[in-house]
């Protein structure tokens, strides 16, 4: 009976790990080029004050500002994910 409940535990994280790729989540500069090419799909149909918005995130973390260039892509990426 331990046995199952080992299963049970396993199977949602097995089949969760097959679905999706790990994502990279820091404050690096890595991440910021993730947020910023995944805006760029939806760039073309985003509002101006978004695409704004990301390039300033952009900048920010050319500068080395990457905590809050991040935070910027990050809002930008949302809600232009929103408005699709």
């Amino acid at each position: 009976m331990p046995w199952v409940l080992a299963l049970l535990l396993l199977a949602p994280s097995s089949a969760l790990a097959q679905q999706e790729a790990p994502r990279l989540m820091s404050d690096s500069r890595e991440y910021c080029a993730e947020l910023s090419n995944r805006f760029a799909a939806l760039e073309s149909g985003a509002p101006a004050l978004l695409r704004a918005l990301a390039d300033e995130g952009r900048q920010l973390c050319l500068e080395g500002q990457t905590r809050i260039g991040i935070a910027k892509l990050r809002r930008a990426l949302k809600e232009a994910q929103r408005g699709e």
